[in-house]
């Protein structure tokens, strides 16, 4: 579609006395796509108001991804995520959210003067997310009414919700629920995809081949559809990359091959969750997204930092390491060698190896809140020894990236269990955006 109308375009040599400045030169490096970088001349649409070829492209993606409406996004979920929040939230403040969203979520928040109330989540014992809880999520919903609900699937880990039965309670409570599926957009390609929302917000550069960051609002509810159309077009730069835009073009033109390479991922994660390891543990339950390969370190005598860097001796790089685990992602584009070549790194590493207890005790604990976030962030603040924090309240987020997910947030008062789990992410070799000080309200 868009790719072919643009290689037709370049064979008519027009010459481009219009943005962009690099004029699809030939004296840049030819590994850039230069040549291929355009903005909206005649015939190539408006991305923030697309009616021809870009419409076309966003009716097809959903076509496969079964929804109302797709809107793209060149500027990533993270910009889907402010425009979703905002359109749902101009009267109702009142926003119910999974503790562990994303920080787009929480910078959502701060910029719409929300009030926030957090689902409390369930942890494996590798300190991964793998559920929300259910219970509490169901006496939070009943006790006030709500703008909209925000949980996010698959976890960062790759642990699925049971959207189902969540949507059903939401529904029940006529509140919209949004979904954070930026790690998600591959689920289609197999049983673990569920359309039981209003709203998702997936990328498709992390697990498909959308470039750096190509994303997409998924809408299934069609009364959102114009606000959320409108607040794209403000929160999406007015000059979207079309590059990006090619790229999710050649995603849709070979989505049905996709299904085909999916069956070869799955056969070459076989041999990689059927690995006979003594001391590392590579996580394999019902649901979960295999592609996440989440190898756990809590039964070995190395910790998740560990295992990174003995990764990367062996010329493997990862996604991210936490206190007792290692997280990985492959798609449908690793090839065989790839996974021979893992398969080679982690049984070297786990012969190398000792038995041991690297079970962390660690939880997304929702501390007492003072203020909400807009109000903390303009409160005077000073900076403390982390060690000398206790009973004060926060003037900043903490968190490390990735994952991105806030330990705690500006206007929560900081506890012991907090400081602990600074202290121990700190000495298990996970960067925190804080060192040795933090930000509090004076």
């Amino acid at each position: 579609m868009l790719n072919e109308k643009l290689d037709k375009y370049l064979k008519n040599d027009y010459y481009p006395f219009h943005m962009p400045g690099a004029k699809r030169t030939d004296i840049l490096r030819n590994d850039l796509p230069y040549q291929r970088d355009f903005t909206e001349i005649d015939g190539f649409d408006n991305l923030n108001d697309p009616k021809d070829i870009l419409l076309e492209l966003e009716n097809r993606i959903a076509d496969i991804y079964k929804v109302k409406k797709a809107i793209i996004s060149t500027n990533g979920s993270t910009c889907g995520i402010l425009s979703v929040i905002r359109a749902l939230t101009y009267e109702n403040k009142d926003i119910l959210i999974e503790r562990t969203s994303h920080k787009a979520v929480y910078n959502a928040i701060e910029l719409n003067n929300l009030e926030s109330s957090y689902i409390d989540v369930i942890l494996s014992e590798n300190n991964a997310v793998i559920d929300i809880g259910f219970d509490d999520f169901k006496n939070k919903l009943a006790s006030k009414k709500f703008a909209a609900v925000v949980v996010t699937s698959p976890s960062y880990e790759g642990y699925n919700l049971d959207l189902e039965k969540i949507y059903n309670e939401c529904q029940k409570a006529n509140v919209p629920l949004v979904v954070d599926l930026a790690h998600g957009s591959h689920l289609i390609l197999n049983k673990d995809w569920s359309d039981k929302f209003d709203i998702a917000i997936t990328s498709f550069h992390k697990n498909l081949s959308g470039l750096t960051p190509a994303a997409c609002v998924l809408i299934n509810n069609e009364k959102y559809i114009p606000e959320i159309k409108r607040n794209m077009a403000i929160f999406q730069s007015s000059s979207p990359s079309y590059i990006i835009m090619q790229s999710i073009d050649e995603m849709v033109e070979k989505f049905d091959e996709f299904y085909r390479m999916f069956e070869i991922l799955e056969k070459n994660l076989d041999d990689i969750y059927n690995l006979q390891l003594r001391n590392l543990d590579i996580i394999d339950v019902p649901n979960k997204d295999r592609s996440k390969i989440l190898i756990s370190t809590a039964h070995s005598n190395i910790n998740g930092n560990d295992l990174q860097k003995l990764l990367r001796n062996e010329k493997i790089e990862i996604e991210m390491s936490y206190p007792a685990y290692a997280l990985l992602i492959s798609t449908i584009f690793d090839k065989k060698y790839a996974f021979e070549r893992l398969k080679k790194a982690l049984i070297k590493i786990d012969n190398k190896i000792d038995f041991g207890n690297n079970i962390k005790n660690f939880s997304y604990n929702i501390p007492k809140i003072e203020f909400n976030i807009s109000d903390a962030l303009l409160k005077n603040k000073s900076n403390v020894n982390i060690l000398k924090s206790l009973g004060k309240i926060s003037g900043q987020f903490v968190y490390a990236y990735p994952p991105g997910i806030p330990l705690i947030v500006p206007g929560e008062i900081i506890d012991s269990h907090l400081i602990k789990n600074i202290q121990d992410m700190q000495k298990n070799g996970i960067e925190l955006n804080i060192d040795k000080e933090i930000s509090i309200i004076d």
